[in-house]
């Protein structure tokens, strides 16, 4: 029999039991009631925007759209919505091989042209582990490509990367030697799985992942023109209107993965449970290492980092209009991905705001790097500031140029505004514009020799001043075999420059003896001379290829006088 007393505690239990879920529902309504502020600026119908996807502990705890997926017919994005997640593809494609592996089918140091032949021999052998860790040495496929006058709203298939790797003759350096991010490797590892499988990697992923994690509008791009039922197109923004980012790309296993935001929850999931890979996913996150033994941050697709002390597992995407991540954080039993069409989401800065509104982290208010502020005592000494003026090179076709304008330093990187330089000490400023510190450094009390920015030591260049009949030794035609195209050096209004295909004129600055840097798309160039002391041949580095050869098949136009 039931007492009265039973009954009481039971009516105590279950009011206890309902404030309790009332509260967690309370707070979850918060959380998303927060990460929609987020998004505001893109939740519009005349905007593109993004699908989000949050995964706490078992489930799915939010998903949503905002903004449009076409802005001509204004169709709202949902978690349905289908979006090529370009870089965040990797990730599938590193699981894909990690499977392979842990079926025996295929090993971290077979050779690649074990499997495709077609790759060139460069004298050592480039891996399946080199290829996915980013330490092959071969040259990233979107900058090799744009080197060769490449129409980026054309189409881009696999084969075109096949063959652009069929023709490379050099390595930008020896497999295993550095950490380059490349997008070449994960090509080619596409390709290696269908060689071993006997599928298309289409076809392998669609059986093997896809649909054994019930991911119906998820599949690998391998035709550019086919028709993506409820896709959405992508975005840039030009001046204050959105322009079409036509993407005609079927780079499988590097990018070129459509998937929608309710699909990558259940792959998302799948990261806990395991239900699909088993050991293979916990091989995604094993670090590569190079060969004097140092690890890299990047596992199988995967870039490996930390978050405020807990490991972090994420990569993000970026291609045409589309931006995109997907980021694990383990130890917290959490995740979250953001597919967006507008090329102006900066979906790792909203992922980790995610973070921080679900995992309930309160960051400080101060910012990462703020302004620093001088003390109403401390002066600054400016007579020494004149060391610092100059070019520094920052990386290939990136320049900072430091002037002075009366008692201030200017700083302006190449192609950007002027900055006015905040001194913070002696040799130490803090310039707004970038939201960081820029530090000189010089020998004893001498001229700067190189400055520290952000991690970088960009050298101090000593320019050489050049007459019009000296700039003249470089005009002429040059020719790579490798890329298959040629380019015109010419001299306009006596400054050296070169025609790109789309018709934008390229200026030469000269920043060392034989060598200049593009003032725009990041490209550095250096001449070598013959015995004769001509100038023979050109070779091209930019942020991910090196020394691409182009050989002079001109003589110069006229009688110039030599370099001096």
């Amino acid at each position: 029999m039931t007492t009265p007393q039973f009954l009481a505690r039971r009516c105590v239990a279950g009011a206890l039991a309902v404030l309790f879920f009332t509260s967690i529902s309370s707070a979850a309504e918060k959380s998303n009631a927060t990460v929609d502020k987020l998004f505001a600026q893109w939740d519009r119908p005349d905007s593109p925007g993004a699908a989000i996807v949050i995964v706490k502990r078992d489930s799915v705890v939010y998903q949503r759209g905002y903004g449009s997926a076409n802005l001509e017919t204004r169709t709202p994005i949902t978690p349905e919505t289908v979006f090529d997640v370009a870089s965040v593809a990797k990730q599938f494609l590193g699981f894909s091989v990690a499977m392979l592996v842990e079926e025996g089918k295929l090993s971290l140091d077979d050779d690649v042209r074990k499997h495709l032949p077609n790759v060139p021999d460069f004298g050592k052998p480039i891996t399946i582990a080199h290829l996915l860790y980013h330490t092959s040495g071969l040259r990233d496929w979107p900058e090799t490509l744009a080197l060769s006058g490449l129409d980026w709203s054309g189409v881009i298939t696999l084969e075109t990367i096949l063959e652009m790797v069929e023709r490379q003759r050099e390595l930008d350096f020896q497999p295993g030697e550095q950490h380059q991010y490349c997008n070449t490797g994960y090509n080619l590892l596409a390709a290696t799985v269908a060689k071993v499988t006997g599928q298309s990697f289409r076809e392998w992923s669609a059986a093997n992942i896809f649909k054994p994690l019930g991911m119906e509008h998820t599949h690998v791009c391998d035709s550019p023109t086919e028709i993506v039922l409820n896709r959405a197109e992508s975005y840039m923004l030009s001046g204050k209107k959105f322009t079409r980012a036509i993407s005609q790309l079927a780079a499988q296993g590097s990018s070129s993965l459509f998937i929608s935001a309710e699909d990558m929850g259940k792959w998302m999931l799948n990261f806990k449970t395991a239900r699909v890979g088993g050991k293979a996913l916990e091989r995604m996150r094993e670090p590569g290492k190079l060969n004097n033994g140092k690890e890299v941050d990047y596992g199988f697709g995967v870039g490996l980092s930390n978050y405020h002390g807990a490991k972090r597992i994420s990569h993000t995407g970026s291609w045409a209009g589309y931006r995109s991540i997907v980021m694990f954080i383990p130890e917290n039993d959490f995740a979250v991905a953001i597919l967006a069409n507008a090329a102006n989401v900066n979906t790792h800065s909203l992922a980790t705001k995610i973070a921080d509104i679900y995992l309930d982290y309160s960051p400080s208010a101060k910012p990462a790097e703020a302004a620093p502020r001088l003390a109403a005592t401390e002066k600054i000494d400016s007579s020494g500031w004149d060391n610092f003026l100059g070019t520094y090179r920052l990386g290939a076709g990136w320049l900072l140029d430091i002037t002075r304008e009366g008692d201030e330093l200017i700083a302006q990187a190449t192609s950007e505004d002027k900055f006015r330089m905040t001194p913070t000490s002696g040799a130490k400023f803090f310039v707004q514009g970038y939201g960081s510190s820029v530090e000189f450094v010089s020998e004893k009390s001498g001229p700067a020799t190189h400055l520290l920015y952000r991690g970088i030591r960009a050298p101090k260049l000593n320019i050489p001043k050049l007459a019009p009949e000296q700039l003249k030794d470089y005009v002429g035609d040059y020719w790579s075999e490798e890329l298959r195209v040629a380019y015109r050096i010419e001299m306009r209004e006596g400054v050296l420059g070169v025609r790109q295909r789309s018709g934008a004129w390229v200026r030469l600055l000269p920043t060392g003896t034989d060598r200049f840097d593009a003032d725009q798309g990041g490209a550095a160039l250096e001449f070598t001379r013959n015995g004769a002391s001509e100038i023979a041949e050109l070779k091209v580095s930019g942020g991910r290829i090196r020394n691409v050869r182009f050989v002079r098949s001109t003589a110069p136009r006229s009688t110039t006088a030599s370099f001096k």
